[in-house]
């Protein structure tokens, strides 16, 4: 039996789960900027961050465990106060489902609803499902960080990518 993946908005208490599952996503090495999870203690000062800035976060839940987050951070600069950066992660057996689309779309809503008007991210030049998912959504292509990372020695372009969020 599939145990049904709810969607809601994070609260401070799904802090220590969402680090649990950013830390299990960065180690898989292929998806995010980091190859581990911050410390627990600095991850709470972001976490405590995020919801002080008012940032639209989505977390998804199976069961009592958090398998998934969205995340957009309004930008501290006042001249960018329109501007949010997202990041997201879900857990390798929630991909393919269409869940990742369900996040992105209920996470961009909240930030046009709270104000912003456009999101920006960085997506791994061969990270294929996620580029493919942000082009779905509607975001479009705008530079490249040439050999932006680099994991045992091999080098990778970060794709940057915008998305209006009137077009929602």
């Amino acid at each position: 039996m599939a145990i049904e993946v709810l969607l809601r908005d994070a609260a401070m208490e799904d802090m220590s789960g969402c680090h649990h599952c950013l830390d299990i996503v960065a180690q898989e090495g292929r998806w995010l900027s980091r190859l581990r999870a911050t410390p627990l203690d600095r991850y709470a000062v972001f976490w405590a961050g995020l919801h002080e800035a008012g940032a639209s976060l989505t977390v998804a839940v199976a069961g009592d465990t958090i398998v998934g987050w969205c995340d957009i951070k309004p930008d501290d600069s006042p001249v960018r106060a329109h501007v949010g950066t997202l990041g997201m992660g879900l857990l390798a057996d929630y991909r393919g489902q269409g869940l990742g689309r369900r996040l992105l779309i209920r996470t961009l809503k909240q930030a046009r609803d709270r104000g912003l008007e456009r999101v920006e991210l960085s997506v791994l030049h061969n990270n294929a499902a996620a580029f493919a998912l942000y082009g779905r959504v509607g975001f479009g292509v705008e530079g490249r960080r040439v050999r932006d990372w680099k994991h045992n020695g091999i080098y990778q372009d970060s794709i940057l990518m915008a998305f209006e969020t009137a077009s929602l």
